[in-house]
């Protein structure tokens, strides 16, 4: 029923993406019209003369390029509770970010929160019920869903978390983790002891790799617990030996999923900014039956592109989710920055964006290289 009713979040999702994909450049400037007039009245808004811009043109000549130090004042008083500050829009969750970003956040309105749950999200899995992968099996849940809920009735963490609990509904017959489990040893534990998965989800595909390669490692002591039984999970000898028995013939490295799981048919995969020698293995793992969703470009600065496909890293730009604006990775300088209907096949550009969650022409310091189109919009992979 969780599965079911993502599908059709995912449906009505694809349809506005199959009519706003013919004529993007329409929906890019009615996003910075609506922009522009619906924050007006905020403290950027005032400072940068929100109210006298009329299209994107003026847009782009008026405001300045970003970065994330220029935030910084902005996003302490909205982590205070301060309302009207970047957007006009509520404020509902706080996203960390990761990596290099490491100990910054970024505030996320309700429209920034919906955008990347419709793109991010709900997408992947009309691809994957449109080719018969979601079936009656529990989910593997490897994101990130250690959620905060601060006292100002925000939530603060990663917002693909966020999403796992975007319906109510009983977890514990959804999710083979409970959520909120992080330990190594605990996520195998869970996994190991359930056959039944037909579904996994990754923020990043490297954290299936380490579940495996955990589990080839400490198999032996998992396989004790679940055959005895402990806190955590209940007795299963017949479990407990059906693994015993596939892990004491098993060549590390190769295909372990589809006898440990043969139900898991489907991996849907949230950063694909990297695609190293870590997936490759992960493939090897998995066999020929396992398919992967790739979800997009997402980070915590927005949702930028969307699925078209099973199996295919290539995604297309959301022309209604930001405004684009691009610079070609020759360009010395920023003056002659490009916008979505100026790309070319073949050539990468560095991604500037104006978002929902308040960001206005901020460089991502990500890379894409343009591969084709769907409809009159471009397709990209991200470079880095």
């Amino acid at each position: 029923m969780v599965n079911e009713a993502r599908w059709m979040d995912g449906l009505d999702v694809r349809t506005r993406l199959d009519d706003i994909t013919y004529n993007p450049m329409r929906s890019q400037e009615e996003f910075v019209i609506r922009m522009m007039r619906e924050n007006a009245k905020t403290v950027y808004g005032r400072k940068n003369g929100f109210k006298t811009i009329r299209n994107m043109d003026d847009f782009r000549n008026s405001l300045p390029l970003t970065t994330y130090d220029d935030y910084l004042p902005y996003i302490e008083r909205i982590a205070n509770g301060e309302r009207n500050i970047l957007t006009a829009y509520l404020t509902e969750h706080i996203s960390t970010m990761d990596g290099d970003g490491e100990g910054r956040l970024l505030p996320q309105s309700r429209w920034s929160v919906q955008t990347s749950y419709d793109y991010s999200f709900s997408a992947g899995f009309y691809i994957a019920g449109q080719q018969g992968l979601l079936t009656d099996g529990m989910t593997l849940n490897l994101v990130d869903n250690c959620i905060e809920h601060l006292t100002s009735g925000m939530t603060m963490g990663n917002l693909f978390g966020r999403h796992l609990n975007k319906r109510e509904f009983n977890n514990a017959e959804v999710y083979v983790i409970p959520l909120g489990i992080e330990d190594d040893y605990l996520r195998a534990l869970y996994v190991l002891s359930q056959k039944h998965i037909s579904l996994a989800l990754c923020d990043h595909y490297e954290k299936m790799v380490r579940l495996l390669r955990y589990i080839e490692k400490n198999w032996p002591r998992l396989v004790e617990e679940i055959e005895n039984g402990n806190t955590y999970v209940q007795s299963n000898p017949e479990r407990a030996n059906a693994i015993r028995e596939i892990m004491e013939t098993h060549n590390i490295g190769t295909r372990m999923v589809e006898q440990l799981w043969p139900g898991l048919r489907c991996i849907m995969v949230h950063d694909v900014d990297r695609l190293s020698a870590s997936f490759e293995l992960l493939r090897t793992y998995c066999g020929s039956n396992v398919h992967f969703v790739f979800t997009g470009i997402h980070s915590p600065e927005g949702t930028f592109s969307t699925t078209l496909n099973l199996d295919d890293p290539q995604t297309v730009l959301i022309p209604d989710s930001a405004f684009y604006e691009f610079k070609p990775k020759e360009s010395q300088g920023y003056s002659q920055l490009l916008t979505l209907d100026q790309l070319e096949i073949g050539r990468s550009y560095e991604l500037v964006v104006t978002t929902f969650a308040g960001l206005y022409r901020y460089r991502t310091q990500k890379t894409l290289l343009v591969v084709g189109r769907y409809h009159d919009t471009p397709t990209v992979i991200i470079e880095r």
